[in-house]
């Protein structure tokens, strides 16, 4: 047949049409180009913090009312929603309020939809709560994540002038489509405070009740109605009484029958002020309020800093000079860093990789091979932006993971081309012909890493669903790209510029050194070795995976690990009612002793508040007057780890009666490292039992700041009135509440003054309010006889002090009293928890009493599971790709058992680095396995068909295959070990793992691969062929 009317194949066709296929290679490339700039950044996928918090306020209730009369009833109502996820459901009762965080079900996708249906579901249920609920409310809010933290702060500026700027501020901010919701912390608003002195009011026969009476009905504003003609609408407005601290002087309170007037200043002190706060924040000391900036879903957060940046720098200008603005989070930029940190990294492992095939190959060899790296990864980004994929660490690292395996397609087709070329074949022959021998080995390769990790995104939900949902659909892509410029462009590539075959000559017709060469005749010489002692190869590869079991069953696990951050938040816990005064005192001198060190950039100070959340898995916490927090800046990472070496050990327990937790940011959701957990009926039980598990923690070098969560018993007053005298006096209970809330409360508003959009409210408080003792309460006298009289309250009730429970802790419905504890800097989670576990297993428990574990152990033990079955699923179906490529189940099995040849190599490689087994070592050894496999199909390929074409022996053909073969897989190898090394210089504490496995797997694997594999093949093959040519004959029959 005429050459000219065969059909061509598709590389035939490539190579006919090779300007066609030029031009869309050279525009896909100029698309990734032009997408790099463009595209979406993060540092991480997008997560979803199925996270809220449900609040219920009844003042005047103790933590065990609340508990029953609020708690109880709520929790019931909370638990009747299928999307909740009960266990990690809890409830928080202290005195007067209590907090519920609901947790939510992984397969909750719409989150704000479920909110919204929650919301008003809460709202109808409050009617079936107490009355002296006052109030209700769903913060769904708990979980989203500010983008940045930006204070706005001055010695010498007011709060009010301070917001009138961040109002400004606001509205420009607001003019960025990226932008979200935004809110203000840290206001301090004035109030007008009406202090009464109680004597002189009495001495006019009125009451505190009469008095607020008749403010409420002065500041009280409704419509004044309208006039109606008969062409237009009139509205009536009435001038309101209260308009400047004056005005409120002025009013009248009463007036006799003479026409005497007594005016509120006659018996009261009226003052404009800031009222005693129990919570405020301050920046390296000088006050100031906080903005939390928020992102819409699918934006471009990068672009967006940079717009808030011009915004920013242009309003900085316009302010006075002591008013400052300051970042102390930016998401932005730790996006920006990572993600240029990443793409150096990228750079430096293309350039590495390159590297080393032009060591190793000939310089025009090598530039071919070279250049499809480039080209797969321009086209990869620009697919990348075209389908909507974000450019974030995970995808970034799925580049630098494959760069291996990116040349490795054209390596192999290469080395094909050049042998053909020396057994004298036409390059335009030999170049078509090498693709297609390899077509379906290169193309069951890149089937086999491409599929398999596509199981982590079934098998897993929640955080790390979302974590890895990028990477097996960035890994499928790369690896497409790249099997489609080796088959379809690379064939032209290397008939273009590589013209001879590899062998070297210098001018005396002698061949010149090549390392290669010098590798070859070394695996000569030790494969003949492995050949004559087939047993003890295979013995010393099944020794290997014992001992890589073996290995990895010591090298300490961390699921996730700390965050590379240039911050670091401290957490300062004192005794329960501890006023916010003798919190901030604490605050200030710890603040003090930072600032004073140079690595140290700000320390933001919330007192008696918690910050937003400023990091995915750092949840806010829940504050009162006893809590202050920190977020420290600092000058880098490295810094950061230095500071909280040397401070940590020292302050924990520096200041009397005060916890101070540095906490390092990390990517863990647990609260606590140790958590265990106490759950029963009974709560003394608990609180006896928690008693012991405490003091049996404390005894332990590794934890520090060892305590309940139950917090310290709540020193309060406690009044029971005497019936008789009572009655006897017209003195009810609602008589006292109401006028120890007037005296002891923080008063109570009775107008709003406005001047603008600036509220002022009147409050009418007592002197008292705001300092006090228990004798003080004793004393206070009770009006009598419509307020013309009044009585010592303890002439009518017994006044005596008690202790009531700080705080009930219920976990989905049951009591639990959870010991928490923090790990001394430098010890490992997992590790402590088995000691931890050791150490409890002879602490006896009381009957009824549960005891079980939360902190890196729970989370741990909720997020491994499903990624090790995505690792078996993986493996199975790598087997069935085998399969499927060999029609052989012996020979799939055999090299899918070579699989555990890499775990001796990923043992050592962490043990050497010194890192933690975690989530991303998993992924390390999926590629890993996918490049076993890669390359065991590569030499089996070949014996196979020397066997079915040649007629060898199955001895002779694994022989020549596997000196044949040696080449390509020990160059892919390098390439591969190589890609990684800037991961591993780059010390993520996330990707270093990752790279660690690859880089040490894939060399120390390969040695194995090249020896054992070829001599397990001869094992178990060897006296087959006769067999196989008998089997060959009958289905011939």
């Amino acid at each position: 047949m005429n050459i000219n009317n065969k059909k061509r194949n598709v590389v035939e066709w490539a190579m006919h049409y090779r300007q066609i296929i030029i031009l869309v290679v050279c525009c896909l490339v100029a698309f990734g180009i032009y997408s790099l700039p463009e595209m979406r950044k993060n540092e991480f996928p997008d997560f979803t913090i199925r996270q809220g918090i449900v609040v219920a306020a009844a003042p005047g209730n103790t933590a065990g009312e609340m508990l029953e009369q609020v708690a109880k009833p709520l929790e019931e109502y909370i638990f009747s929603y299928k999307e909740v996820r009960k266990e990690k459901t809890f409830s928080k009762s202290r005195d007067g309020i209590v907090y519920i965080q609901v947790q939510l079900n992984d397969e909750v996708n719409n989150k704000d939809e479920f909110w919204s249906k929650f919301r008003h579901g809460v709202s109808d249920f409050k009617s079936q709560l107490p009355s002296n609920v006052l109030a209700l409310q769903v913060i769904d809010d708990f979980g989203d994540t500010s983008a940045l933290l930006i204070t706005m702060e001055s010695e010498d500026k007011t709060y009010r002038e301070l917001d009138d700027y961040m109002d400004d501020l606001k509205d420009r901010l607001r003019q960025i489509p990226a932008i979200g919701r935004m809110s203000t912390s840290g206001m301090q608003r004035e109030q007008i405070s009406v202090y009464i002195d109680n004597a002189r009011l009495s001495k006019y026969g009125l009451s505190e009740q009469t008095l607020a009476l008749s403010l409420l009905q002065k500041g009280f504003t409704t419509t004044g109605g309208r006039i109606k003609t008969d062409k237009y609408v009139y509205p009536i407005y009435v001038d309101k009484s209260l308009n400047t601290v004056f005005d409120v002087q002025q009013q009248i309170i009463y007036s006799d029958a003479q026409g005497n007037n007594i005016r509120l200043k006659d018996v009261a002190r009226v003052v404009k002020e800031y009222p005693a706060s129990d919570s405020y924040i301050t920046n390296n000391g000088r006050k100031c309020l906080l903005l939390s900036v928020e992102m819409k879903k699918g934006q471009n957060i990068v672009k967006m800093g940079e717009d808030i940046n011009e915004v920013l720098e242009a309003f900085q200008k316009e302010l006075p000079e002591d008013v400052d603005i300051f970042r102390i989070t930016d998401q932005s930029r730790v996006v920006g860093d990572s993600v240029d940190n990443f793409l150096h990294e990228l750079v430096i492992a293309v350039i590495a990789v390159i590297i080393v095939v032009m060591l190793l190959l000939p310089l025009r060899v090598a530039l071919v091979a070279a250049s499809t790296i480039p080209i797969t990864i321009f086209i990869s980004l620009g697919l990348f932006h075209a389908f909507g994929i974000e450019l974030n660490t995970v995808t970034l690292a799925a580049l630098i993971v494959t760069l291996g395996m990116i040349v490795d397609n054209s390596i192999v087709i290469i080395d094909s081309y050049l042998e053909q070329l020396g057994e004298g074949v036409s390059r335009w022959h030999a170049s078509i012909d090498s693709t297609l021998h390899f077509f379906k080995s290169i193309f069951s390769a890149t089937l086999a890493i491409s599929i398999t990790f596509f199981p982590f995104l079934i098998t897993t939900t929640g955080m790390i669903n979302e974590f890895l949902l990028s990477f097996p659909w960035a890994t499928t892509i790369i690896l497409a790209i790249s099997l489609m410029v080796a088959t379809l462009l690379v064939p032209f590539m290397q008939f273009y510029f590589i013209r001879k075959p590899m062998e070297k000559k210098d001018a005396k017709g002698k061949k010149g050194f090549s390392f290669l060469d010098s590798l070859q005749n070394g695996y000569n010489r030790l494969i003949e070795q492995c050949f004559a002692h087939p047993k003890i190869t295979v013995g010393i590869g099944v020794l290997s995976v014992f001992a890589g079991i073996a290995l990895i069953g010591k090298i300490p696990r961390q699921l996730l690990p700390y965050a590379d951050r240039n911050q670091f938040a401290v957490e300062i816990f004192l005794p329960t009612g501890t006023k916010v005064e003798q919190t901030s005192q604490v605050a200030d001198s710890l603040e003090h002793i930072l600032r004073r060190d140079p690595r140290v950039v700000s320390v933001t100070s919330f007192k008696g508040c918690a910050s937003p959340r400023f990091q995915n898995s750092y949840a806010p916490q829940v504050a009162g007057t006893n809590f202050a927090q920190f977020i420290v800046n600092t000058k880098g990472n490295k810094e950061t780890e230095e500071i909280l070496d040397e401070y940590a050990p020292e302050y924990n327990d520096y200041f009397p009666n005060a916890r101070i937790r540095f906490k390092q940011l990390s990517y863990n959701e647990a609260a606590y490292p140790i958590e265990v957990r106490l759950s029963g009926n009974r709560l003394e039980d608990l609180i006896q039992d928690a008693g012991k598990v405490e003091a049996s923690l404390k005894e332990m070098p590794e934890l520090v700041l060892v305590q309940t969560d139950l917090n310290e018993p709540l020193a309060s007053s406690e009044i029971m009135l005497r019936e008789d005298e009572a009655t006897r006096l017209g003195i009810s209970n609602l008589t006292v509440e109401t006028t120890l809330a007037m005296r002891y409360g923080n008063g109570i508003a009775v107008a709003d003054i406005w001047e603008g959009d600036y509220k002022t409210p009147v409050v009418l408080k007592s002197s008292k309010a705001d300092s006090a003792s228990p004798v003080d309460l004793k004393d206070e006298l009770i009006p009598i006889a419509g307020g013309l009289a009044d009585v010592p309250l303890r002439q009518v009730a017994d006044v005596a002090p008690a202790w009531k429970t700080g705080q009930i802790i219920r976990r989905n419905g049951i009591y639990t009293v959870t010991v928490q504890a923090e790990l001394q800097r430098g010890e490992n989670g997992m590790g402590v928890t088995a000691l931890v576990q050791d150490k409890l297993k002879d602490v006896r428990m009381t009957s009824g009493v549960t005891l079980s574990y939360g902190g890196d152990l729970e989370d741990s033990n909720e997020k491994m599971p499903p990624v090790m079955v995505g690792l078996v699923a993986a493996a199975i179906i790598i087997f069935f790709i085998l399969v499927f490529h060999f029609h052989k189940v012996n020979i799939a099995a055999l090299l899918f058992s070579s699989m555990l040849l890499c775990l001796f190599g990923t043992a050592v490689g962490l043990w050497i680095q010194g890192v933690s087994f975690s989530i991303t070592c998993v992924l390390g050894i999926v590629s890993l396995m996918g490049i076993i496999v890669r390359n065991g199909i590569i030499m089996i390929d070949y014996a196979e068909e020397l066997r079915a074409t040649e007629h060898l022996t199955a001895t002779d053909a694994i022989y020549h295959s596997a000196r044949r073969r040696m080449r390509p897989i020990f160059l892919t190898s390098a390439a591969a070990s190589m890609g990684v090394i800037p991961m591993i210089l780059g010390k993520s504490g996330l990707w270093m793992p990752m790279g660690t496995v690859i880089c040490y797997g894939t060399l120390i694997t390969m040695v194995f691969l090249l020896t054992v594999l070829p001599a397990a093949y001869l094992l178990i093959f060897r006296g087959t062929s006769k067999k196989r040519s008998e089997a060959a004959s009958l289905e011939l029959q």
